[in-house]
């Protein structure tokens, strides 16, 4: 029979001839180790460069076209299946900096007119021009505010009349003129005729 410790120390005896072995056991086993780190860096490596592709952004007075297409570079040009087209559409044109047409509507002019209150009807055809405003006087009087509605004046006096309506733009230093005459007749101002009652006195017979 075999004695144990015998069988223990002849290992030991022998373990430096066999400590080549036990590196190359070693070795062996550190490879899957080696392997699992490299392919966890290259796979974070891939997510960091994921998230960072850059988006294409759009400048003033672009248009930006993004085309999805297949993975697969043989494939044909894009379709409804395939990918999609996305155009985003220019800015608007800018508005011309000059006055468009405008005119005065009513009053016509040479008529007469006697409502009250007056309406001044003033007609801007904007169209591609930039927004204005206007301001007004009658018989060169003083100037009104700006504004860009119509006109309404209240008790105007009776008489002939001359309105000098001022029309300037609100994004250029450029402005122009329209006048119109007519005559005003303001009936509230009108007397109104009161009657006058006169009494005949009797003639007196002569007495007998």
């Amino acid at each position: 029979m075999v004695n144990p410790l015998t069988t223990i120390r002849n290992w030991f005896k022998d373990l430096p001839k066999k400590k080549k072995y036990i590196e190359v056991i070693t070795a062996s086993l550190s490879i899957p180790v080696l392997l699992s780190v490299v392919l966890v860096n290259y796979l974070s490596i891939q997510d960091k460069r994921s998230d960072t592709t850059p988006t294409p952004t759009q400048t003033a007075g672009q248009t930006v076209i993004t085309v999805v297409r297949d993975p697969d570079p043989t494939s044909p040009s894009p379709t409804a299946s395939q990918g999609q087209i996305t155009q985003t559409p220019t800015n608007t044109k800018e508005c011309t900096r000059e006055i468009g047409p405008i005119a005065i509507l009513s009053p016509q002019e040479g008529s007469i007119v006697n409502s009250n209150p007056l309406t001044i009807d003033v007609d801007y055809n904007q169209g591609e021009y930039c927004s204005v405003v206007w301001r007004y006087r009658i018989n060169g009087a003083s100037w009104s505010d700006f504004g860009d509605d119509d006109i309404v004046i209240y008790n105007l006096p009776s008489g002939q009349k001359s309105i000098e309506l001022e029309v300037k733009s609100i994004v250029a230093n450029v402005s122009k003129t329209v006048t119109r005459t007519f005559s005003y007749t303001n009936i509230q101002e009108v007397p109104t005729a009161t009657p006058t009652i006169r009494t005949e006195q009797a003639t007196p017979t002569p007495s007998s």
